[in-house]
This record gives C-alpha cells, structure tokens and sequence, in this order.
C-alpha cells in the first residue's frame, strides 16, 4: 500500500502517464504489488526550489508499510523523476519517506495489520 504524491513546478506533458510510470517503479523498488500503489502527480508553477519558482524541482513524498532498502529507493525515485521532469539539478528533488504502521493502514475496508 505505498502512497507517492509528487508536487513539482515542472512542466509535465502526461501526468496519467507519469503516474502509472512511477506507480510500475514504486512497487518495483518496495517490492509490493503495483494493485496496491497510488500514485499522484501535482504540478504548482509557483514552487520554489532554493529560492526561487525558476530553479525546477520535486517534493515526493513516499508512504508505505515498510521500505526494505531506503537508499536504494531513494535513488531510483530521485533518478527517474530527474530524468522524467528534466530537472537537472537533483538538489531540488526532496524525498519525505513516512513508515506507516500496518494497523494504521487500510484499504478496501480493512487494516493491513
């Protein structure tokens, strides 16, 4: 059940596509079924990355029961969305990883654990 919102100031051209691209990587990374990955693209113009709306960049935010290998995560995420966005200065994509407790998280009417 990973949860990965992704705000960026970047153009995107298909943001559908994007998101089930990253929702393929996500559950590839985490090793989970992709059934149980969402996956949101958000685009806000007026972001500003180390201080100013013209430097492009991303906050993703990853939710999920467990990560395994964070770092490997991380730069698989921090890769494809650098190439994904065109944002060439990789110090403006920010990840949040949030480890949810499984009795905290449900789906389909039920908890995980």
């Amino acid at each position: 059940m990973p949860y990965l919102t992704v705000y960026t100031n970047a153009d995107i051209n298909n943001a559908a596509e994007l998101a089930e691209k990253a929702s393929l990587l996500t559950a590839e990374v985490l090793h989970k079924p992709v059934g149980y990955v969402i996956a949101n693209i958000i685009h806000n113009p007026a972001m500003a990355h180390g201080g100013s709306a013209k430097n492009k960049g991303a906050l993703i935010e990853l939710k999920s029961i467990g990560f395994g290998d964070k770092d490997k995560a991380v730069f698989e995420l921090t890769n494809f969305f650098a190439k994904e966005l065109g944002i060439t200065q990789t110090q403006y994509i920010n990840i949040s990883l949030t480890d949810c407790p499984a009795a905290y998280t449900a789906s389909a009417g039920r908890t995980f654990g």
